[in-house]
C-alpha cells in the first residue's frame, strides 16, 4: 500500500503519485467509463488490503488471505508492467521506478504470505502437543 503513494512518474522535476496520475484527464487513453473504473478499482485496493488486514487481525486469517491475494496479484501486476517500462533518467517524462518497485515488493511478501496461509495445515482446538488426541 506504501507503494501506491510513492512517485510513479516524472515529469521535468515533478513527481507523481499514482493516484495524481490516474487523476490526469486523458492520461493513457483513460477517458469516459473506462478511465473511471479504473480510478475507482485502483482507489478501492486500499479498502481491501485494510479489510485484508483487519479481517486477519480477527481472527478470520483466510479470508483475509484471499483479500491479500487480489490486492497483491492487481498492485503486483500494474507494479511490474510500470517498473519494466521505466528507468530512462534522460528522458523528459518518465516512469519513477520508487513507486513501482516498492509496489511490486509489497505484492511478493503479500501474494507469498497469503499462499502460506492458504497452503497452511490448521490446528484443531482438541489436539494435544504430543500429536495424539
Amino acid at each position: 500500500m506504501v507503494g501506491t503513494f510513492l512517485p510513479w512518474l516524472r515529469s521535468g522535476t515533478v513527481r507523481r503519485t499514482s493516484y495524481e496520475v490516474l487523476a490526469l484527464r486523458g492520461f493513457a487513453g483513460l477517458d469516459g467509463v473506462p478511465g473511471e473504473l479504473v480510478r475507482g478499482l485502483w482507489v478501492g485496493l486500499i479498502p481491501l488490503a485494510v479489510c485484508a488486514m483487519a479481517l486477519w487481525v480477527m481472527r478470520f486469517p483466510r479470508i483475509g488471505a484471499c483479500l491479500a491475494l487480489i490486492f497483491g496479484t492487481i498492485t503486483g501486476t500494474v507494479a511490474a508492467l510500470a517498473a519494466v517500462q521505466g528507468g530512462d533518467g534522460a528522458a523528459l517524462i518518465g516512469i519513477s521506478t520508487t513507486g513501482p518497485v516498492v509496489t511490486l515488493g509489497g505484492a511478493v511478501l503479500g501474494v507469498a504470505g497469503a499462499i502460506t496461509v492458504l497452503t497452511a495445515k490448521t490446528r484443531t482446538a482438541n489436539s494435544s502437543p504430543g500429536g495424539s488426541p
